[in-house]
């Protein structure tokens, strides 16, 4: 359902973008753009491997998704070890687990999990990114025995790989997906019995849709306009309730926001905007 606060926008002084309710992705360019043809998925939204493969060549310049790992990182590192009743202080924490990042585009978490120890493989459908990824990862050999790309679907894993893992990750991925619970049912097939499952994302809420899409695209430019469609944002409450339905628990929900006076993510105590959420199998 289309948002409805313009009149709250208007006191504030700020106006609706343009082309937000007719924003349409689907002419991004195609061309090497989209999932390869042989991968199937009930869950992945064309238009939105288009955009972001469409940037490959941009994942590796600092931006957003880089700060944001100060947050994210710790949270799954510790995530994992709680959940193993793991206390240890060594430099390679994560030795010995094998990590799933769903959604890997060109390689921003996996790099950082792989120098914890981890054995990661980073699957995404956009041909370009696994290209840069796998490219940026190839030059460091602190990690590079540590990653594995693949160009594939999770739908497609699933039915391919008899693997599953310790942990799944899927950061910045979900509100980008068109089938949701597919989406999340395809994750929970990939990890272990009493693995962890990690979701980063943004609730679909007013704070939200001012910080996320009106300030940080068409006031601030901190991202590109058109990134992000609020309607798609997967609030706490729903990915929880997705969870449930297939008999998950879910550990924690820990809120952050991005604070651009500092140019850093910073926790805070509520999830109205951004939020990670760690599940058990």
């Amino acid at each position: 359902m289309a948002i409805r606060f313009g009149s709250l926008m208007a006191r504030c002084g700020i106006q609706w973008p343009a082309n937000y309710l007719s924003r349409n992705l689907s002419s991004a360019p195609k061309s090497l753009t989209s999932a390869p043809k042989s991968l199937t998925s009930n869950s992945i939204d064309d238009d939105e491997v288009a955009k972001f493969n469409t940037s490959a060549d941009t994942w590796w310049k600092p931006n957003l998704l880089h700060t944001m790992n100060t947050v994210r990182v710790p949270i799954i590192r510790d995530g994992i070890l709680s959940v193993h009743g793991i206390t240890t202080k060594k430099p390679l924490p994560l030795e010995g687990f094998r990590l799933l990042d769903v959604g890997c585009g060109g390689g921003i978490l996996c790099e950082p999990l792989a120098r914890l120890g981890a054995k990661v493989t980073g699957l995404d459908p956009g041909e370009e990114n696994i290209k840069i990824a796998t490219l940026h990862s190839s030059i460091d050999a602190e990690i590079k025995d540590r990653i594995n790309y693949v160009c594939d679907t999770v739908e497609n894993l699933v039915v391919t790989s008899t693997e599953k893992y310790d942990a799944i990750v899927c950061s910045e991925v979900i509100e980008h997906v068109a089938n949701p619970q597919s989406f999340v049912n395809s994750c929970y097939e990939l990890v272990k019995d009493g693995g962890s499952m990690f979701f980063t994302t943004m609730s679909r809420t007013t704070m939200s849709y001012i910080t996320t899409i009106l300030l940080a695209e068409y006031i601030l430019n901190i991202v590109s306009p058109g990134l992000h469609d609020w309607n798609k944002y997967v609030t706490p409450k729903e990915l929880s309730d997705m969870l449930k339905q297939l008999n998950c628990r879910v550990v924690s929900i820990q809120g952050y926001i991005y604070n651009p006076a500092t140019q850093k993510f910073v926790y805070t105590e509520n999830s109205d905007v951004m939020y990670a959420l760690h599940a058990v199998k």
